[in-house]
C-alpha cells in the first residue's frame, strides 16, 4: 500500500449533549446544599457574664438544659470593663434560637455540701455544667448575667402550693421536707419577710396526690431538730425524723377530708412552733373527782404503752365538785372514743391486792386508757382505780411470777420471735409480797403458740454482756427497750400440751435463762478468785455448762457456785465427778493455760461413775486422770510425803514412765502411802525386787579429801520432783509385780541401784 492510496477520514460534527458535562453540574448542586446545610445548622454564639470563672473550662463546660446538651463554653476571658468577671463565650444548638429571649437564665451548676442538703453531686462524674432555664416571652438576645444561685422553684409546679406564717424561721431552709407521719410528701420553696415585717412566710409545696390531705382546718407545726421538756412529771424528747433534726422540717396533720373541704392553691395557714403548740388531734373531756390526785398539764395518755393523747387544761367545773381536763387525742384514736372506753389515772399505789404504778415515779403520773365498743362520746369519767382486765377481750390470759419486774407496765407487748403476740394488763405483788405477779394475754389467733413447756423472760431494754474474747448485744425490738416487754419461744422438739386461760409460768430474767434445761448443781469453794456468773464449764474443750451466780454460805466459811450444767447434765451430775478451776500457770518448770488470760477462767470437769449427785468440791490443780484399770497401780510406803505431790512423775533411767496419783496417811497414821501409776508399756520393768527412792532435788555428798559428788536424777526433777526406780540385774527371773502391791520409798538410792542393768523386753 502506498501513501497515494490512503483515503480521508469522514469527519461530522455530534448534534448530541455529552453527558460528561453533568459532573460538574452534580458537584455544584452538592456544594450549595452543604453550603446551606452549614449556614442553616451553624451554632449561634452567645455571651456569658460569669462573677467567677471557677470550674469553667474551655471546650469541655457544657450548656445543659432538660439532660440534653445544647452548647458548649468555646472560649473564656477576663471582663475588660471592671476586670471583676469573666466572659464565657458559648455556642448554642441552633434550634436554641427561638429560646435565647431576654429573661432566660444561666448558673453554673457545681457539687455544693451544706446543711440544707447536697446539690449538683451528679457533676463528680459529669464535670460542672451550666444550666438554663428559659424565658417564655422577650425579645431575642445573645448577652447574658449568669446567676450566682439557682433561680426559685417556679410556682406553676404541679402540686398544692401553700404560705405558712410564723414568728420566726427556725431551722428551716431551701428544700426543707413537708412530713405526713414521717413520710415526706413536700418541701419548702422560698421564705421571706411580710410586707410588715413581722412575720415570717414560708412557700411550701405539697406534692400529688398529697395535696388532697390538706383542709382549711389541717395545722402545721415546725418539726426541726430535738425538742426536750423536763420536769418533776418526766422528761419529754421528741424528734420528727433524722432528715428534719440535720435540714429543719415542717409537719402537718390531716382531718376528716369528707367533712372539711379541701385547701385552695395559695392558701395561707399559721405555722406553729411545735407539736404541742399545734393542739394536733381530736378535742376530749375528762371528769375526775375533786379530790382525785390529778395529772399535770401536759400530762401523757396512754395506750398499750404508745402516746393516744395529751392533757392541754385544768379547771373546776361549774359546781366544784369535779375537775374538767380538756385532752388533745391522736386523729386515729378518734374511733376508739366510745361509751366502751375508759381512763384512769396510772400513779404509786401500794395495797394488799398489790403495788403498782411504780414507774411513775420516774417518768410523772399518766393516763391509761382502755377501748371498748359503743357509741362516739367525746366527754369521759376517769375511773378511780384500775379496771380489772376486760373479760369481754378474748384471747388467753396467764400469770407469770418473778422475783422482780423490771421495766414492764401495762400496755407493754408479749412478743415471739420479735412480733407482738399480745399485751401485758395488769401486775402486782403476790400476797405473801415476795414475788411479782403479771397478767398477760395473747391475741386468739396467737394462743396456739403457748403450750406447757413454753418459756417466758424478761425482753426490756438492751442486753450487753462482754469479755475480752466476745461482746454480746441483744435486744427484741425498739417498743421494748422503750417500754419494756414480755417475749417467749418453745424450746426444740419439745412436746408441751394445750394450756388454758389463768395457767402460771416463770418469768425468766433474761434470753440466756429461758434457755436453760439442765441440771443445778452446788460447787463449793474457798474463794472466788477469777470466777464470775457467766464462768463455762468445758469437758474436752466443749461447754457442758456455766455459773449463774455466788453467794457465801451462812458461816462465811467458803463460797458456793450455783451452776447449770446443759449437755448431757447427767453425765457430770454424779457422784465422783470433778471440778477444778482452770487458771495460768507459771513456775520454773513452765507456764500452762495462758489462754485464760485472755479469754478468762473456767472450769474442767472429769465425769465420774457414781450416783445422780448435786453438790460438789471445787478444786483448784488438774487431778491426774488415770483410769483405775490401765496400767500397774502401786502403793510407796514413807515415814513422811516431803516434797512428792500428786501429778509428780515416775522415772526409770531417767524416761518417764508413770505418774504418782495420790497420798494419805496409813492406818496406823505412823506411816504414809503413796499412789503411782506405771503406765502399760513399762509394768513389766517393775518386780519384787524393785526398789523405789525419791529423786527429787540435788544430793551432795562433801568429803575434805574426796572432794564433791552431787547427784541427780534429771533437769525436770530438780524443779519439779519425782520418783524413781531401778529393778536387779536378774530381773527378768524375778515375779512381775502385782496391782496393789506395795514398796519401800527409800530417801536417795544406793550406788549399786544405779549400776543394775536387767535386759527385760517390753511390749512394742
Amino acid at each position: 500500500m502506498t501513501d497515494d492510496t490512503i483515503q480521508e477520514a469522514l469527519v461530522q460534527p455530534s448534534k448530541s449533549f455529552s453527558i460528561v458535562w453533568l459532573l460538574p453540574v452534580i458537584a455544584l448542586l452538592i456544594g450549595a446544599w452543604l453550603l446551606y446545610k452549614a449556614l442553616a445548622e451553624a451554632p449561634i454564639e452567645i455571651t456569658i457574664d460569669f462573677a467567677s470563672g471557677t470550674g469553667i473550662e474551655v471546650g469541655k463546660t457544657k450548656v445543659i438544659y432538660e439532660g440534653m446538651h445544647v452548647g458548649v463554653v468555646k472560649d473564656l476571658r477576663l471582663d475588660e470593663n471592671d476586670l471583676k468577671g469573666v466572659i464565657a463565650t458559648v455556642e448554642m444548638d441552633n434550634r436554641t434560637e427561638s429560646f435565647l429571649r431576654e429573661g432566660t437564665q444561666f448558673w453554673l451548676v457545681k457539687p455544693e455540701i451544706s446543711l440544707s442538703g447536697i446539690t449538683g453531686l451528679e457533676t463528680i462524674v459529669s464535670g460542672n455544667y451550666i444550666a438554663v432555664k428559659i424565658a417564655s416571652s422577650g425579645p431575642q438576645a445573645r448577652l447574658f448575667k449568669a446567676l450566682e444561685e439557682p433561680p426559685a422553684i417556679d410556682m406553676s409546679e404541679p402540686g398544692l402550693h401553700l404560705k405558712l406564717l410564723a414568728n420566726d424561721l427556725g431551722s428551716v431552709h431551701h428544700g426543707a421536707p413537708l412530713l405526713y407521719k414521717k413520710i415526706v410528701v413536700g418541701r419548702v420553696l422560698d421564705y421571706e419577710l411580710d410586707a410588715k415585717q413581722d412575720k415570717v412566710v414560708i412557700s411550701a409545696l405539697v406534692q400529688p396526690p398529697y395535696d388532697q390531705l390538706i383542709t382549711q382546718k389541717t395545722r402545721f407545726w415546725n418539726s426541726s431538730g430535738v425538742r426536750v421538756q423536763a420536769g418533776l412529771d418526766g422528761v419529754d424528747v421528741r424528734m420528727d425524723s433524722l432528715l428534719s433534726l440535720v435540714q429543719g422540717g415542717i409537719s402537718f396533720d390531716a382531718t376528716d377530708t369528707s367533712k372539711e373541704p379541701l385547701a385552695q392553691n395559695g392558701a395561707s395557714f399559721r405555722l406553729y412552733r411545735d407539736y404541742a403548740a399545734a393542739q394536733r388531734g381530736v378535742q376530749a373531756t375528762l371528769l375526775f373527782g375533786a379530790h382525785d390526785q390529778l395529772p399535770g398539764k401536759g400530762a401523757k395518755i396512754m395506750y398499750r404503752g404508745f402516746e393516744a393523747g395529751v392533757v392541754r387544761s385544768l379547771q373546776l367545773s361549774d359546781d366544784h365538785n369535779s375537775v374538767v381536763a380538756q385532752v388533745n387525742m391522736a386523729p386515729e384514736m378518734e374511733e376508739h372514743l366510745t361509751t366502751g372506753t375508759r381512763f384512769w389515772l396510772v400513779k404509786p399505789q401500794i395495797s394488799l391486792q398489790g403495788v403498782s404504778g411504780l414507774e411513775t415515779l420516774v417518768k410523772g403520773t399518766y393516763v391509761e386508757m382502755d377501748v371498748g365498743p359503743g357509741e362516739s362520746i367525746r366527754e369521759f369519767t376517769a375511773l378511780r382505780e384500775p379496771p380489772p382486765p376486760d373479760e369481754r377481750k378474748n384471747g388467753l390470759r396467764l400469770r407469770l411470777e418473778t422475783a422482780e419486774r423490771g421495766s414492764i407496765s401495762i400496755g407493754s407487748p408479749v412478743l415471739y420471735r420479735k412480733m407482738q403476740v399480745g399485751v401485758v394488763e395488769h401486775f402486782a405483788l403476790s400476797p405473801q409480797q415476795d414475788k411479782v405477779l403479771i397478767d398477760v394475754r395473747i391475741e386468739p389467733e396467737y394462743q396456739s403458740l403457748v403450750n406447757s413447756e413454753t418459756r417466758f423472760w424478761n425482753a426490756s431494754g438492751v442486753l450487753f454482756s462482754g469479755s475480752l474474747s466476745k461482746v454480746l448485744l441483744r435486744t427484741e425490738s425498739v417498743a421494748s427497750i422503750l417500754q419494756g416487754g414480755v417475749a417467749f419461744y418453745n424450746p426444740p422438739g419439745a412436746s408441751g400440751k394445750a394450756v388454758k386461760s389463768g395457767t402460771r409460768f416463770s418469768l425468766y430474767d433474761d434470753y440466756q435463762s429461758a434457755q436453760e434445761r439442765g441440771i443445778r448443781i452446788d460447787i463449793t469453794l474457798t474463794h472466788a478468785d477469777g470466777i464470775a456468773p457467766g464462768t463455762p464449764i468445758r469437758y474436752q474443750g466443749i461447754e457442758v455448762g456455766s455459773v449463774k451466780s455466788l453467794e457465801l454460805k451462812p458461816d462465811l466459811s467458803a463460797i458456793v457456785a450455783s451452776a447449770i450444767l446443759t449437755v448431757q447434765p447427767e453425765r457430770f451430775a454424779r457422784e465422783g465427778s470433778r471440778f477444778w478451776l482452770v487458771q495460768p500457770k507459771l513456775s520454773i518448770t513452765g507456764a500452762a493455760n495462758l489462754e485464760t488470760l485472755v479469754t478468762g477462767k473456767y472450769f474442767e470437769v472429769l465425769p465420774g461413775e457414781g450416783r445422780s449427785a448435786r453438790s460438789f468440791n471445787g478444786e483448784y490443780t488438774a487431778p491426774t486422770q488415770v483410769k483405775k484399770d490401765s496400767g500397774l497401780n502401786l502403793v510407796l510406803v514413807a515415814p513422811r510425803l516431803g516434797s512428792i505431790r500428786e501429778g509428780l512423775t515416775v522415772y526409770y533411767r531417767e524416761v518417764a514412765v508413770g505418774r504418782v496419783t495420790g497420798a494419805r496417811l496409813g492406818e496406823t497414821a505412823d506411816h504414809v502411802k503413796i499412789f503411782v501409776n506405771i503406765e502399760s508399756p513399762y509394768a513389766a520393768l517393775v518386780r519384787d525386787g524393785t526398789v523405789f527412792w525419791n529423786a527429787s532435788g540435788i544430793s551432795v555428798d562433801v568429803g575434805l579429801f574426796q572432794g564433791a559428788k552431787i547427784k541427780t536424777e534429771s533437769l525436770e526433777s530438780i524443779l519439779a520432783g519425782g520418783i524413781a526406780f531401778a529393778t536387779p540385774d536378774n530381773g527378768n527371773a524375778l515375779p512381775l509385780a502385782e496391782q496393789g502391791e506395795s514398796f519401800r520409798l527409800h530417801a536417795e538410792a544406793l550406788p549399786e541401784w544405779l549400776a543394775w542393768q536387767p535386759r527385760i523386753t517390753l511390749p512394742e
